[in-house]
């Protein structure tokens, strides 16, 4: 699924929802995401795998990527396409001898970066770009420069977040990102399908002018 991690990158967040993750996953689905992730960390085991599997069957219905983030028994209980890892969960190497799927891994320098491609990661996260209110345990923003050197230091899918909107997308995707996820800008709105749709129609017109 490498190929499949580009485009726009959608994360559930139950905390900014106005209408429940499954609704929230549908419209974004219907705005023209490649890509779905499932972040949960205050529901049971049952209820996040009742849930994801709920979007995992959406998902997989529209041609859309499924992930989960962080948490390998809900990945393969729910059958998702791919798990997501960030700096503080399992190793890379014992994610990938349990799970058959796509790994992706946050990312923060450069030297992470070279070690997720060598540990066998099929994309990775460049987290953050610029200052976001979203998640308060990550590290430094690393720019547009930041994206750029992760660009040239991996053949790897870029997927960036962290602080980006409508109004600098268009510079991370020309800075080198592959895919864009933007949370608060799409969760966080009335209309998450147009802001799906917003976010993809940038992102178009910025590749049309990359030849990668």
């Amino acid at each position: 699924m490498p190929s499949e991690v580009r485009g726009f990158y959608f994360i559930t967040d139950s905390g900014l929802t106005k209408q429940g993750a499954l609704k929230d996953s549908a419209d974004a689905v219907a705005g023209g995401a490649s890509v779905i992730q499932y972040r949960e960390k205050a529901k049971s085991f049952d209820e996040m795998a009742a849930e994801a599997k709920e979007i995992r069957a959406l998902c997989h219905d529209s041609g859309t990527a499924f992930i989960i983030n962080d948490k390998l028994d809900l990945a393969l209980a729910t059958r998702a396409d791919g798990l997501h890892l960030g700096p503080k969960d399992m190793p890379l190497t014992k994610a990938r001898k349990e799970f058959p799927g796509v790994i992706g891994i946050s990312c923060g320098s450069v030297e992470e970066v070279r070690r997720a491609e060598t540990g066998g990661a099929d994309y990775i996260a460049a987290s953050p770009v610029f200052h976001t209110a979203t998640k308060s345990d990550i590290g430094r923003p690393l720019g547009l420069e930041g994206v750029a050197e992760f660009r040239r230091a991996t053949r790897l899918p870029i997927v960036a977040i962290g602080g980006i909107n409508l109004r600098n997308v268009r510079e991370v995707v020309l800075a080198g990102a592959d895919s864009v996820c933007a949370i608060s800008a799409t969760v966080g709105t009335p209309d998450v399908r147009a802001s799906v749709r917003m976010f993809v129609e940038e992102m178009s017109s910025a590749a049309s002018r990359i030849d990668r």
